[in-house]
């Protein structure tokens, strides 16, 4: 596969489903990051047209089947274009706590982990999953400033081994796109003025990819994109549109490719035998939260879900091009997502099923992972849940 990476050129507007009607003060507001199968849509789209960027309709069975995995958020290098860095969002199973004394740039992280329930306890868990928190009570607040997405370095090192310490908040990660809000007024076509008549004034909200300032480097404009890893064969560089009112992105080949997974990692989960899995862009399952394909032995592996660190549910929709018609709004599972999971097998097969899982989809339906729903990567645990502190 071949990762793209697609740079915005003005605020990209990814509309939330919320009705856009054309009353006085209406608003159209944007997600803050882009489904997957937007830019799978996207990447297809300009797979089937033709020389002049006509979509060929005889293609759509075609590039239905083609891969997309993504998106995901790139810092650009501001002279070449090429990536600089990785960013994921947040793990669910870290929090970052403020530090004493208080500081608006730095923070604790802290790790989430599979607790026993008590004696006397009770929740609305199936009984065969862990609770999951903090080994530990904190009398601190979560931290305000607490970046939506890390850097992979950093989040890398969370895989391998996750563990309490303090950080610069600008070292962990990125708040990532910034919402921008534009007026919009309607112009007559006889006067060529402002037609200030019912629904001529409204409101648009975007993401903006260029960040001025976050803190840590004073001044210093960063550049961010979307990177989206496709098997599309003929995807051709240059100008395209992505969102609503059809705002201009460039598309570019990259020179780089997603992270490989770490040989030291495969060792250790094949040596405990367990493992989470987190999810890089939302997931959709036919049991809501709960994953199926995901615990279906494959390979000669069984891996039994023992505990989850889950944030709330997002609502997907869209647009059936085959059919004409809106497709079902659908509960998926939020990127950060973290999965505990003990795994059966043998050693051989759980480091192949380490390989494969890696950067792969692992939602239920075969079309929701070509899209790009439920893009995992592994993390160690040691399957040991903590008895929980009161």
């Amino acid at each position: 596969m071949t990762l793209w990476v697609l740079e915005p050129k003005d605020p990209l507007i990814f509309r939330d489903g919320r009705a856009f009607d054309p009353v006085p003060g209406a608003k159209a507001l944007s997600l803050s990051f882009p489904f997957p199968s937007t830019i799978a849509g996207a990447v297809r789209t300009r797979e089937g047209q033709d020389a002049e960027g006509r979509f060929q309709e005889d293609k759509v069975s075609y590039v239905n089947t083609i891969g997309v995995r993504g998106p995901l958020l790139v810092l650009l290098d501001k002279r070449t274009g090429e990536i600089e860095r990785l960013l994921v969002p947040a793990p669910r199973d870290a929090v970052v706590l403020e530090v004493e004394p208080a500081s608006d740039a730095k923070g604790r992280v802290k790790p989430l982990v599979p607790l026993e329930a008590g004696s006397g306890s009770c929740s609305n868990l199936p009984s065969d999953l862990y609770l999951v928190g903090m080994a530990s009570p904190e009398l601190v607040k979560p931290h305000k400033k607490s970046p939506g997405f890390w850097y992979w370095d950093v989040f890398e090192q969370w895989l391998l081994e996750p563990r309490e310490r303090c950080i610069d908040l600008a070292e962990l990660g990125h708040s990532g796109p910034l919402m921008e809000s534009r007026f919009h007024v309607g112009i007559d076509p006889g006067t060529k003025a402002a037609d200030v008549k019912k629904g001529a004034l409204f409101q648009t909200t975007g993401l903006d990819f260029v960040s001025r300032d976050d803190g840590s480097e004073p001044n210093r404009i960063k550049r961010f994109g979307l990177a989206a890893d496709t098997d599309a064969p003929n995807l051709r560089d240059g100008l395209g549109f992505l969102g609503g009112e059809r705002r201009l992105v460039g598309w570019r080949k990259s020179k780089n490719n997603l992270p490989s997974c770490p040989p030291s990692l495969i060792s250790q989960v094949v040596k405990d035998r367990h493992c989470r899995l987190v999810l890089l862009t939302p997931a959709c399952f036919v049991e809501g939260w709960h994953p199926g394909w995901l615990v279906t032995p494959r390979g000669g592996v069984h891996a039994t879900l023992r505990a989850a660190a889950i944030g709330r549910p997002q609502v997907v929709s869209g647009w059936n091009m085959v059919l004409r018609q809106p497709k079902p709004a659908r509960r998926l599972a939020p990127a950060g997502t973290v999965f505990f999971l003990e795994l059966s097998g043998s050693d051989e097969a759980i480091s192949k099923w380490v390989q494969t899982t890696w950067m792969s989809c692992v939602s239920d339906e075969e079309q929701d992972r070509l899209d790009g729903f439920g893009l995992a990567v592994i993390g160690t645990w040691d399957g040991k849940p903590r008895p929980m502190e009161v």
